[in-house]
């Protein structure tokens, strides 16, 4: 009996030691009720498991701080321009910390307006900036109703420059249509960074700037008239926008 007590003992123990790890392992598996895994209590921005797609739409502020806009160089021309701007994005989220897709901006209104020769045959002028860019995002912090990202783009600009007669009675002007249009092409490369509040499950609140370097001709082209295009060379943007942001599961 004295040595059949500590065995039984022995291997009660045993039992019981392996009984409570089976029970330890069970309760660590990710599907169990006690203790699930980590991803499945994340909510909001955090909660991303797998791809999702992205629409936003901004407004804002486009500048170009240290431009030189002019129509005819000789006359002078106008230092900088502000422009109102609208901008959408569609974007492929591949993880919870990396994106990226294409956008399009379009500025309208612009507030620099050169001065024309005294000469020259009297004209409106109106001019507008498209640009089409591609963008890498990626995202540094992502909490529950707040995420904020970097990212850099890069892609065309198309500055378009528009001259409508305004004297009817000028002959000149009767030679072909009233207006012409310049169009001046680019490439653009810049950084860009931005954040997010959380609405609900698929809408957020956007705010976002960008610094892009544009580069144009050097040499303006002409009109048939002798008015230039209003912006040569290598010009710096900025982009302030606020907007709307729609996210879905794919």
């Amino acid at each position: 009996m004295r040595g059949v007590l500590p065995r039984i003992v022995g291997v009660a123990i045993a039992v019981t030691c392996a009984a409570g790890a089976a029970h330890a392992a069970e309760e660590g598996e990710p599907g169990s009720n006690t203790n699930p895994d980590p991803d499945r209590l994340l909510t909001g921005f955090a909660s991303q498991t797998g791809p999702a797609g992205m629409a936003e739409g901004n407004v804002g502020i486009l500048t170009l701080p240290g431009a030189e806009v002019c129509v005819e160089r000789s006359a002078g021309c106008s230092k900088g321009d502000v422009v109102f701007a609208l901008e959408g994005w569609e974007l492929y989220r591949a993880t919870r910390r990396w994106a990226f897709g294409a956008g399009v901006v379009v500025g309208l209104v612009p507030t620099a307006h050169p001065r024309q020769p005294p000469e020259a045959v009297p004209r409106d002028h109106t001019r507008s900036y498209f640009s089409m860019e591609g963008m890498l995002r990626y995202y540094p912090y992502v909490g529950k109703d707040f995420e904020a990202w970097a990212g850099v783009l890069g892609g065309l600009v198309v500055v378009s420059d528009r001259f409508d007669v305004i004297d009817e009675t000028d002959d000149r002007a009767l030679l072909g249509g009233r207006g012409v249009t310049i169009r001046t092409e680019g490439g653009t490369l810049g950084i860009a960074g931005g954040c997010a509040y959380g609405l609900s499950e698929h809408w957020s609140l956007l705010g976002s700037l960008r610094i892009s370097e544009w580069f144009l001709p050097t040499e303006p082209a002409t009109d048939p008239l002798g008015s230039e295009a209003s912006l040569t060379g290598r010009n710096t943007a900025l982009m302030l926008g606020f907007g709307i942001a729609y996210r879905a599961a794919l």
